[in-house]
């Protein structure tokens, strides 16, 4: 018995260290950190409803989703990357007032209106096609991946510029998430000339957000916590099916090296 108890513990503890390694952040209560961030930070600025879903859309300042790692260790247990948004819509829902049923149904409508919205959204693409060339020939040659233009916010990867000020997240080495409970406000970051015209570029085509991948590049339209839909640049003409921030639903060639895309 007192073998068994021995070989037991022993199996414990290599699970525990597992885990650890796996998941350094288990213990170190960063998901509620940031919760308590965004709670607070909606309360104090009274936060509507309309700039609260424009702050969690993905890649927006608010979208927590780690972009690294499909699993992460939140709420006490390993979620994949791409639940963890639809826990935060799931409790500001509340807040807004949002029944349960209305706040679940949400995520299935944004979706249909992106299935919806294809065949103009390719026409808008072949007409502009000249300008989204030139888009996607930047951002090839860009050291940076992600790229987000909305009203008064602006993000080149980490830094971020909000009503004419640059700041970034302090976040911890092992944290798994994009942001946190803490901001940087004196940095000496900025955006230069070429940075400020691809912004510029994404805006003037209305596409918030540029996510460049090891394959292509993302270009999204809209987007709802997880979900996302937009067009997808490849420069061999092959849809990227395989990218856990990008769960395809559904995709379309639209010419060449491009695709319009719906995802979930």
């Amino acid at each position: 018995m007192k073998k068994k108890l021995i070989i037991l513990y022993f199996l414990l503890g290599i699970t525990t260290i597992g885990f650890g390694q796996e998941f350094p952040e288990k213990n170190k209560k960063y998901d509620l950190q940031i919760f308590e961030f965004l709670v607070s930070s909606t309360e104090k600025d009274s936060t509507l409803l309309e700039t609260f879903l424009m702050n969690i859309k993905p890649f927006s300042k608010w979208d927590m989703r780690p972009l690294k790692r499909e699993k992460v260790w939140a709420l006490d247990t390993i979620h994949l990357a791409s639940e963890v948004p639809n826990f935060i819509w799931g409790a500001f829902s509340n807040k807004y007032k949002i029944s349960q049923k209305e706040s679940m149904n949400m995520p299935n409508q944004f979706l249909g209106k992106g299935v919806e919205k294809r065949s103009s959204l390719e026409s808008y693409l072949n007409e502009n096609l000249k300008k989204i060339d030139g888009l996607s020939k930047l951002i090839l040659e860009s050291k940076n991946d992600i790229f987000l233009s909305q009203n008064n916010l602006q993000r080149i990867d980490n830094v971020y510029k909000e009503n004419n000020r640059y700041w970034k997240y302090s976040i911890p080495s092992d944290s798994p998430f994009p942001i946190s409970n803490q901001i940087e406000t004196n940095i000496k970051d900025s955006y230069s000339k070429k940075q400020i015209k691809l912004l510029e570029l994404l805006k003037d085509l209305k596409i918030y957000s540029a996510i460049k991948t090891h394959k292509g590049i993302f270009y999204i339209i809209d987007g709802f916590t997880d979900n996302s839909y937009g067009y997808y640049f490849n420069q061999q003409g092959e849809m990227e099916k395989d990218n856990f921030l990008f769960q395809i639903m559904r995709s379309e060639k639209i010419n060449k090296n491009y695709f319009y895309y719906v995802a979930n």
